[in-house]
């Protein structure tokens, strides 16, 4: 009687990094094709726009994943994922933004998913000659040595262009029918998309708030003045308007009423300051105060809201469950605002 392994029969298993993009949904459409079987992984963190519908909440990766009938894991970029921020190893682009140490990251994460899933490989949608700091040829190798998984990550958008990996060379994927996109053009994606019917993909648009100027200035202070910084920290330098009064104390202010909600959600046992008795904005006070800072956020508070011609104000100081009412006389100066803006 002849024994069979049932493991031979199985499909090969394929990690598929999926983002939300059009991208990393046609990575997963080529490999379905094959007869693949796919796990997607989208990584999610605060810093992260291309993964999140902005209205109405929810993930647009996990939209994708259910459109195509795969499962996806959602993991979660935190403190170990802002000390590389802080540290990257291999640089940063314009902003605070470290695309090669990020993609190692991700990488290493999805090869010890690998392993606990028995999958053969990682697939990421990378294409060639995209993105300028992380998707050039040095870049690619840079990160495949460094991943821990050399020889067995495969961009099938781009696999003609680059040498053949472990999974093609075992027969596991057809080679030739992977392609060959290189540069920075959706076309040759916008069509293969239509072609292979994948109509649930985000807009080319999404990205990182790590390479928007005013966010980068603001994780940057982060890093040199607070280094006992947490996630609620890094959270808040997302949104707002951000004052450093000195080096101790820096002022965060919303701009909104969901922007004030955020901010007292992040608060916990940190100050809270807003004009008392009319609507406007809410401040967080993040430090040490020195004698006539709390006068200065009433005035900057003052700044941001409509007091009319009023000549004082008086000002809620909120910490925890316990109230204290100050008057705030005058209002910052636009020189002041400026000086003190992050």
């Amino acid at each position: 009687m002849t024994e069979t392994n049932p493991a031979k029969n199985r499909p090969a298993k394929a990690i598929v990094l999926l983002s939300g993009g059009l991208d990393s949904a046609l990575a997963i459409r080529l490999m379905l094709n094959q007869g693949i079987a796919v796990l997607a992984v989208n990584f999610v963190g605060i810093f992260c726009t291309c993964g999140a519908r902005q209205e109405g909440g929810g993930n647009l990766a996990i939209d994708v994943a259910q459109s195509m009938n795969v499962p996806i894991r959602v993991l979660p970029m935190g403190m170990d994922f802002m000390r590389i921020v802080e540290h990257p190893r291999h640089g940063r682009g314009r902003g605070v933004n470290p695309c090669i140490d990020c993609r190692i990251f991700m990488l290493r994460r999805a090869a010890q998913l690998m392993d606990e899933e028995s999958a053969a490989f990682v697939v990421t949608g990378e294409v060639l000659g995209q993105r300028p700091m992380s998707q050039h040829r040095q870049a690619l190798d840079l990160v495949e040595r460094e991943s821990g998984i050399a020889g067995r990550i495969l961009r099938p958008l781009c696999a003609q262009l680059l040498e053949p990996t472990q999974p093609e060379r075992d027969g596991l994927v057809d080679r030739a029918r992977l392609l060959a996109i290189r540069g920075r053009s959706r076309q040759e994606q916008l069509a293969l998309a239509k072609e292979l019917k994948v109509e649930v993909f985000g807009p080319p648009a999404g990205g990182c708030l790590l390479t928007d100027p005013a966010i980068a200035r603001r994780v940057k202070d982060l890093f040199a003045h607070c280094p006992d910084y947490d996630m609620n920290d890094a959270e808040a330098a997302t949104f707002g308007r951000h004052y450093r009064l000195h080096e101790e104390l820096k002022v965060i202010l919303g701009r909104s009423e969901q922007e004030n909600d955020r901010l007292q959600r992040l608060a916990g046992a940190r100050p809270l300051a807003e004009i008392a008795g009319r609507p406007g904005p809410l401040a967080l006070v993040r430090g040490v105060l020195r004698e006539g800072d709390r006068e200065r956020i009433g005035r900057i508070l003052r700044a941001h809201g409509k007091h009319g011609d009023r000549a004082s104000e008086k000002v809620c100081w909120l910490i925890e469950d316990r109230e204290e009412y100050f008057t705030a006389h005058g209002v910052a100066s636009e020189d002041e605002l400026a000086r003190w803006k992050i």
